[in-house]
């Protein structure tokens, strides 16, 4: 009989995503569980031609991405999603790449004409496995090998669960035999079988089971220990810990070959309710031509008091400021009722341009990037460059009063301007004010809340000259000769008034703001009854809102939202329905308005038995715009249906065994002349086994399909692209556990054609001390071989 055993796991989706890019590699979603924090990274195969990578994400019921931008250290992109963001049925996401000569990247590539973003399973918790208490570890905890052991209690558990079949896994390793069963109490001490731990990040499992032997519950917490962290050490009442890590790789890219070197320290200490923390990250990558790739930071913390300096990542109202690196202080301070909370810092490094070619007043392209130079420095009077960046410094200060949990209300003021002086080839430099405010109410222990924020902007294009003087805004905005058909005596008042926080010149806008142009608004109103959470929410983003705390926001843009979900059968089966109707042109700036329709709908079977998780999903897109000639090259007329199958199974036989089975296909059907008909289908099956603490084995099987057509002129053309891939790979400990070899090889076949081999090896020196190396090696026939190769050291105290 095969016992079940239910596990969080990732389910890859989208494989093309997963399998094909020249920059990301290896992605890797962690903790997909509801309400907790989920973690994406990814692996960079030529770090040194990226500038910035950001996570476009979106739960399931909503179709509005947010986008945050990753921290990069060495070849490692991570993010961390918020736990309140997290949410069943499924998370979406995929990556923008921004590169160091301008262009950017999707990955998948394509998105979203040519490609899908890539889809994780969120799971939930069930009231059954509250009542299996695991007292120590905690979970994140980091301990040392001689405070680590295993405390499970099961005094709360059913009368129909019968105790003395249940089990416990450490790694994947059946650890129940080796454990102390007292009454409702396990106990299971690791020093008393010191050749079966591992070091590092480890996974415990405990399962209990009905009288008949069928799964009743289980539960997963993950924890740290000494050899991959440190141990914590006491000195004189201070808790302190570091961790230092030097990388040496060399990456060769057809006949481009480039070494990288980086230096990473983090520093930890505690006394009683204070938290210092220390952090510097060094690399050969670091130049003063391009934005800054060092990173250091260090903060003070306790219940009522943050000061962080250096690089940090301050999080305001999302409208306003959300995730954007700053390099300056951010701190905040909470009183109980009045809470401040502030930044301020440099969020672009000036980065000088370049003069490219010079040219006489009669022979100058009528180009936007030429430009007026010193003649008598440079012998001709114009000059085309290559625009560079400007220092760019953000202020935002949020007070708010209540402490957030049932009330809180908040007022933010963010101002942001280029420096003029901190470079001598630039575009225009520009300057931007937004004042937001926001709101939170929760009764009935938040099972009614109500969220709404709201923020307006002030944005000027081109601050180069200045504020206009009142005989300037005469001349530019009334009178005859005037050329902006403006009252000059509003323009007047606009620079008596904000002319204090920015620069008021032609420029600036908006200079109607009562067609709420530069208006950015969300309110949302969740109930949560009887297993139901119903979710309605407005969203309303003016198509001239600005925030240079926040790059990537949908603007013009207005509707509603509305999504509904149900758990039943102690939370073993999950419905979700959603609605989403929006429009743009809010300014009437366009030729026509676009309605873009959305409907998800899906299905989990959660049974924690001798049976898979399964989730079915289906989503239909509409986009239409008030055109009626189908034959006009703007009219817009397209549906997209997508359907999604997702199944994982945990099981013994023999040994314990994962697997999982993905099938995704979707299809657009475009009415217009372009007739850009899209069809996807992919698959993704893998199989991962476990046959002792020191052996694990991995296989998956790939395949990918897409037929994409556009029309020209009435001619069709058809882009088909077909391909599978099979990766076979594996783990294995020796030398006592003290080596640990890691190897991949993935042989791609069709229209993409790859042979992919990975190698790990990492050996343990000592509790402190490790050593990584690492190899990889691409192989593209009749194009190049490319490699990766490097060597990582650990120290920690």
């Amino acid at each position: 009989m095969m016992i079940v055993m239910f596990s969080f796991q990732l389910i890859f989706e989208n494989v093309k995503a997963q399998d094909i890019s020249n920059t990301l590699t290896n992605i890797k979603v962690e903790n997909a569980k509801e309400n907790s924090p989920l973690y994406i990274s990814a692996e960079l195969l030529q770090p040194s031609l990226i500038n910035s990578i950001k996570v476009a994400y979106r739960n399931f019921d909503e179709s509005q991405f947010k986008v945050k931008e990753m921290e990069i250290i060495g070849n490692t992109a991570s993010l961390k999603i918020p736990a309140s963001e997290v949410r069943l049925p499924m998370l979406i996401y995929y990556f923008v790449i921004s590169l160091n000569n301008g262009t950017i990247e999707t990955y998948p590539t394509g998105i979203p004409q040519q490609a899908t973003p890539i889809e994780v399973t969120i799971y939930s918790q069930s009231e059954k496995e509250k009542e299996i208490i695991i007292l120590s570890p905690a979970e994140e905890e980091i301990l040392s090998i001689d405070d680590f052991f295993v405390s499970v209690s099961l005094m709360k558990v059913s009368d129909d669960v019968d105790k003395s079949l249940t089990k416990i896994y450490l790694n994947n390793l059946d650890i129940t035999s080796k454990s102390i069963i007292s009454g409702d109490v396990i106990v299971f001490n690791p020093n008393n079988f010191p050749e079966i731990i591992s070091y590092g990040n480890q996974n415990l499992i405990v399962s209990i089971f009905n009288k008949d032997g069928s799964l009743y519950s289980k539960v997963e917490r993950n924890f740290s220990v000494a050899k991959n962290y440190q141990e914590v050490q006491n000195i004189e009442g201070i808790n302190w810990s570091a961790d230092f890590q030097a990388e040496s790789r060399n990456e060769s890219f057809g006949s481009l070959s480039t070494m990288y070197n980086n230096f990473t320290a983090n520093l930890t200490s505690t006394y009683y309710d204070w938290t210092m923390k220390g952090y510097g990250y060094i690399t050969s990558e670091e130049n003063i031509k391009s934005q800054p790739r060092n990173r250091y930071s260090v903060g003070i913390y306790s219940d009522w008091l943050y000061l962080k300096a250096g690089d940090n990542y301050p999080v305001f109202p999302e409208l306003i400021m959300n995730g954007k690196r700053v390099r300056g202080f951010n701190g905040g301070i909470a009183f109980g009722f009045l809470n401040i909370d502030a930044a301020y810092g440099e969020i672009n490094r000036g980065v000088n341009g370049k003069l490219l070619n010079f040219y006489s007043a009669d022979n100058k392209p009528f180009q936007s990037n030429i430009i007026a130079v010193d003649s008598s420095k440079y012998g001709f009077p114009f000059a085309e460059a290559e625009f560079g960046t400007f220092n760019r410094n953000v202020f935002a200060v949020r007070p708010s009063f209540g402490k957030g949990e049932n009330f809180q209300l908040g007022l933010t003021y963010l101002h942001s301007k280029d420096d003029l002086k901190s470079i001598k080839f630039g575009s225009k430099p520009e300057e931007n004010v937004v004042i937001g405010t926001d709101l939170k109410l929760a009764f009935d222990d938040q099972r009614i809340l109500f969220r709404g924020q709201s923020a307006f902007s002030l944005f000027n294009k081109d601050i180069t000259d200045g504020t206009l003087s009142d005989s300037e805004i005469d001349s530019l905005f009334g009178g005859e000769g005037s050329t902006l058909n403006i009252d000059p005596g509003s323009i007047k008042d606009v620079k008596k008034v904000m002319g204090k926080f920015i620069t008021v010149n032609e420029n600036i806008g908006p200079l109607n703001p009562q067609e709420l142009s530069s208006l950015g608004a969300e309110a949302e109103m969740q109930l949560n009854y009887f297993d139901n959470q119903l979710r309605t929410s407005y969203i309303y983003r003016g198509n001239d809102y600005t925030s240079f705390g926040q790059d990537y926001l949908r603007k013009d843009v207005a509707g509603i939202n509305i999504s509904d979900r149900f758990r039943m059968i102690d939370n073993k089966v999950f419905l979700t329905f959603g609605f989403e109707n929006l429009n743009d042109n809010l300014q009437k700036t366009k030729l026509s308005t676009t309605n873009y329709r959305t409907i998800n709908s899906s299905v989990s079977f959660f049974t924690r038995s001798d049976f898979p998780d399964i989730t079915f999903g289906y989503t239909r897109f509409n986009n239409e715009n008030d055109i009626k000639n189908s034959d006009s090259i703007h009219y817009v007329n397209n549906a997209t249906n997508k359907f999604n199958v997702r199944l994982s199974y945990n099981f013994l036989w023999s040994v314990k065994h994962s697997t999982s089975l993905n099938v995704f296909t979707s299809a657009r059907d475009d009415k217009s002349i372009r007739n850009m008909d899209a069809n996807y289908f992919s698959s993704n099956w893998s199989l991962s086994s476990y046959w002792s603490s020191d052996l694990t084995s991995y296989f998956n099987f790939i395949y990918y399909s897409s037929n994409l057509q556009q029309a020209v002129d009435s001619i069709t053309t058809k882009n088909i692209y077909n391909y599978f891939t099979l990766s076979f790979g594996g783990k294995y400990r020796i030398l006592e556990n003290n080596l640990e070899v890691s190897a991949t090889f993935s042989p791609s076949f069709g229209d993409f054609k790859r042979q992919a081999f990975d190698l790990i090896a990492q050996y343990f020196f000592s509790q402190q001390l490790r050593a990584t190396f690492q190899a990889r090696v691409y192989r593209l026939p009749d194009q190049a071989t490319n490699s990766i190769f490097g060597l990582t050291l650990n120290y920690s105290i």
